[in-house]
């Protein structure tokens, strides 16, 4: 695949949700399908060659896909909206890092994703320690549900979805993947918005750099999106740091239930979560596919999965652009 074709399969996807890359995302986001990865200078030059040939355009640092300009003040408009709703990420996320067990927290969803917008929830994803997974989410969603901050089915404008919990030893997402097939001939079995929720995850809470561990074990994103992953610069007032009162009381709790008395109470939470999951008779959780997984090592609840409209939306704008 040569470089413009990696550049419109790349504005591609990203407009799907009305989102115009600076010149630094493209190369970081840059869908390459397995062609040999370039240097960023290298990237450069090209790039400036390949802005005169008209295939897509550029404003106010921005590249878009030709004829969609109108999505470049689409995204500078919502710069105070995101602003926002990072503060109250950070406000939720230092209170479920204080709970025992959990180990990163990462907020998603929100460079690019689906509606991004003021009266829109804030999905995290939690990484928890194994063997303690339904007992870190029961605390998580009490915790967050007691300061107001848990998003509901009636409460969703700035409040913290919690529909995605994932064991410290089980970090490969590929098994959930829409089609779990890597080749870069089956474009088609690509799932794409996976792979750029990985790519894009923000770690506000990560101590261990869990990051960087995630990573190497979904390597096969590499594949497809070679400069994906780099480490992330948050700005720092929105990194959560191990200080105070709650983190020692954590540490405690940690050593109380390591063993076998935390193994009974990990029992005790995960039928209790289970029993009233049970009752939930307009879920999907029975159905055989990934959108809502539930298990000791991955608690997935997606019941309204997108992935496969995203991807073929994609497919369709690549289509088009007469992009195979």
């Amino acid at each position: 695949m040569n470089l413009q074709t990696s550049i419109i399969k790349t504005l591609a996807y990203f407009d799907v949700f009305n989102y115009p890359l600076t010149k630094e995302e493209l190369f970081r986001y840059l869908y390459t399908e397995g062609t040999e990865k370039m240097d960023y200078t290298e990237f450069l030059d090209q790039l400036e060659q390949l802005q005169q040939l008209k295939h897509f355009q550029h404003r106010d640092g921005f590249y878009f896909l030709p004829g969609r300009s109108e999505i470049v003040d689409d995204r500078q408009n919502k710069v105070k909206i995101m602003e926002k709703k990072f503060k109250i990420a950070y406000k939720g996320i230092k209170k479920i890092a204080r709970v025992p067990f959990v180990r990163a927290v990462f907020v998603c969803n929100t460079l690019s994703g689906p509606g991004l917008d003021d009266d829109s929830d804030i999905d995290v994803f939690v990484i928890v320690k194994h063997g303690r997974l339904w007992l870190a989410r029961i605390f998580v969603t009490l915790k967050l549900s007691l300061f107001g901050l848990r998003r509901t089915k009636r409460r969703i404008k700035n409040k913290i979805c919690l529909s995605f919990y994932l064991a410290d030893d089980s970090l490969n997402l590929e098994k959930v993947a829409i089609e779990n097939d890597s080749s870069a001939e089956a474009l088609a079995k690509v799932d794409i918005y996976l792979m750029y929720w990985l790519a894009q995850l923000i770690p506000f809470y990560d101590p261990e750099n869990l990051l960087s561990s995630l990573q190497k074990a979904n390597i096969w994103v590499s594949k497809f999106l070679p400069n994906a992953f780099q480490p992330y610069d948050l700005i720092v007032k929105f990194k959560v740091g191990e200080n105070g009162f709650g983190f020692k009381l954590k540490n405690f709790f940690e050593k109380v239930w390591q063993g076998g008395y935390g193994d009974m109470i990990e029992a005790q939470a995960k039928g209790a979560q289970q029993a009233k999951m049970k009752m939930n008779y307009m879920s999907v959780q029975n159905a055989n596919d990934t959108r809502v997984v539930i298990n000791d090592k991955m608690l997935k609840f997606h019941e309204s999965d997108r992935r496969e409209e995203y991807k073929r939306a994609w497919l369709e704008r690549c289509g088009l652009l007469n992009i195979d």
